[in-house]
Formats: structure tokens, sequence, C-alpha cells
């Protein structure tokens, strides 16, 4: 990723939101800003956050794989070592469980049918903040 590529933006965090993102940060050995970024596409993802995530986990797979030089190697089928582990990759996406997933994630956060309290605010627990 190159600075030309990236847009500045100015967000203001709670002191208990900038220490846990730090802390985060720290132990994953991951830029602050490289996580807010992964937090932000998966929270404003189409369709299923957990899918959106996974199946882009998987094309992240998919380019170190075609990047390998070893994977180059071709079969008498024509084909080379990537495209075939690719192929086996891809077999592995998840279709997105938009509406099931969503409408719980939904419900969740205005309380659902029982009432309740929202965690707005209280970030996703899924992404370690």
């Amino acid at each position: 990723m190159t600075i030309s590529n990236l847009k500045p933006f100015m967000a203001y965090l709670t002191f208990e939101q900038y220490g846990r993102l730090k802390r985060f940060s720290v132990r994953n050995k991951t830029p602050m800003a490289q996580v807010i970024r992964e937090s932000i596409d998966a929270r404003i993802a189409d369709g299923d956050r957990y899918s959106h995530g996974y199946n882009t986990a998987l094309q992240a797979a998919m380019r170190v794989v075609d990047g390998n030089k070893a994977a180059k190697m071709r079969f008498p089928s024509g084909k080379s070592f990537a495209e075939l582990v690719n192929e086996d990759i891809k077999k592995l996406t998840l279709e997105s469980n938009h509406g099931e997933r969503e409408n719980a994630a939904q419900a969740h956060a205005t309380g659902g049918p029982e009432g309740g309290s929202s965690d707005e605010g209280q970030g996703d627990s899924r992404l370690g903040l």
C-alpha cells in the first residue's frame, strides 16, 4: 500500500478505545492505521461481515500463492501449481448468509424481541476491539 492511494482522515477515540487499539496493534504486530482500515472494511461490508472477512482472507492467500515463484511451475495439463491450488481455495469461498446473520445482528443491536441493550460503541469482539 502506498501513501498515494490513502486519504487522510481524523476520528476521535475514547481513551479506552485508544488503549485497546494500541494493545491490539502491539500484540498483533499490526499498525494501528491498518487495524482501523480493516475494521472499517468489516463494518461496512455488503452482506454478511463474517463471510466477507473470510473471503477477503482467502483472496489474500490466493495472491500469496500467485506471487510464489515456485508455484509458477506448469504441469502437463498446462496449469500452474498456483492455478491448481487457487482453484481449491476458491471452492472454500462462502456465500453470504446475509439475511439470517444480519437479521440476528440487527435484532441484537436494537435490543431484539426480548429487549436488552445495544452493543453500539462497544467494539466488535471478532476484531479484537
